[in-house]
């Protein structure tokens, strides 16, 4: 069982575009609100609309090749301590932000060529040592060695097969790394501050996204069948670690 106490820091949902559309609600398509905030850029055909949601905040970017959501979390206390500010614990709030974009889905009428979903992940630790002890317990094809290796950063693609898609499989990335927050303290705009704390983790991110070479829209029907796949990669690989 892979190690770590993983919470999310981000989740993100895309919609890769076969043809550019007219500036949407698409904020209030999903969250059935109004959004908080609307920024629109009609020479660049943009459209970022932000609101709170599922205790964070959700932001659509509408831009004329895809349709990015993303739930992050409110800035807050723990930020300014040097801390990672996290939406809460991974699976749970994955389903939550999963759930909401599956029902949205059969109804976006976009033209959807492909689809992504992305989690990124904190998992705290005592010392650089421990994020490196969670790292090596999520990880089978590297050698890691906490106590000896410094700045490690490891990507790596395992495709896996898929049910719907025509070229028969989906790309899973995954990225993990070690990271250390650091907060600092004095008077705005003066030199020097003072180190008042150090923070440590280990970090993951899951890209689950169908193939890049794919070239026709997507079926409207076929929306979610694809989306409950993405979902149950990014699941298995949070629960089974990298390979």
């Amino acid at each position: 069982m892979p190690s770590g106490n993983w919470e999310a820091s981000q989740l993100q949902a895309v919609v890769f575009l076969r043809k550019a559309i007219s500036a949407a609600d698409i904020f209030t398509a999903i969250t059935g609100e109004a959004p908080e905030t609307q920024e629109d850029r009609p020479k660049e055909g943009v459209r970022v609309q932000t609101g709170p949601y599922l205790g964070g905040s959700l932001q659509v970017v509408l831009n004329p090749i895809r349709v990015d959501v993303f739930l992050s979390p409110v800035a807050g206390p723990e930020t300014m301590l040097g801390g990672s500010q996290t939406l809460g614990e991974f699976a749970a709030k994955l389903h939550d932000f999963a759930s909401v974009i599956r029902k949205w889905l059969p109804d976006c009428g976009l033209p959807a060529l492909r689809l992504a979903l992305v989690a990124k992940a904190f998992a705290p630790a005592d010392s650089a040592i421990a994020a490196y002890e969670i790292l090596k317990g999520n990880l089978a094809s590297v050698i890691v060695e906490p106590g000896k290796m410094k700045d490690m950063l490891f990507r790596v693609n395992w495709p896996a097969k898929s049910a719907y898609m025509p070229e028969g499989y989906l790309n899973r990335l995954t990225t993990w790394t070690a990271i250390v927050a650091t907060a600092r303290a004095g008077q705005v705009g003066s030199l020097p501050t003072i180190e008042v704390g150090q923070r440590h983790y280990a970090y993951r991110e899951i890209d689950v996204n169908t193939p890049a070479e794919h070239s026709e829209e997507l079926p409207a029907e076929q929306l979610v069948p694809i989306f409950d796949e993405l979902f149950e990669l990014v699941i298995s690989t949070a629960k089974a670690g990298e390979k």
